[in-house]
């Protein structure tokens, strides 16, 4: 069921694909799970789209990578241990400062997930 959304700046093909394997490696690692059941999400934000401490588009002095998992609840260990991966493949697929990486969790409850209509809980 985890599925990750990743906003960028439209990154290419390659670099996508890398972030996609490594972090869907990561991912599996951290919450005992199999690659089967990840997704991944890509959003390109433009200059033109984006803002950073009151700066906006080609003003924003840094532009951030953020990630973030949707994923029934896991405990906090696996969470941050899950967060430790994602940042690491990013930095390496983007070639950024793991700074400029946010990683957030949006826990789902499994009564709220559906797969061809049938609930998950």
């Amino acid at each position: 069921m985890p599925f990750i959304e990743v906003i960028d700046r439209d990154a290419a093909k390659e670099i996508r694909e890398v972030a996609t394997r490594d972090m869907t490696d990561g991912l599996c690692q951290a919450f005992g799970i199999k690659p089967e059941i990840v997704t991944c999400y890509y959003f390109s934000a433009p200059h033109y789209s984006y803002g950073h401490a009151g700066k906006y588009g080609e003003f924003a002095e840094n532009f951030r990578i953020f990630i973030k998992v949707h994923a029934f609840p896991r405990p906090p260990e696996a969470k941050a241990e899950a967060a430790r991966a994602l940042t690491d493949a990013a930095v390496a697929a983007y070639g950024t400062d793991p700074k400029q990486v946010i990683v957030y969790f949006f826990d789902r409850d499994p009564a709220d997930a559906f797969h061809g209509g049938m609930a998950s809980g």
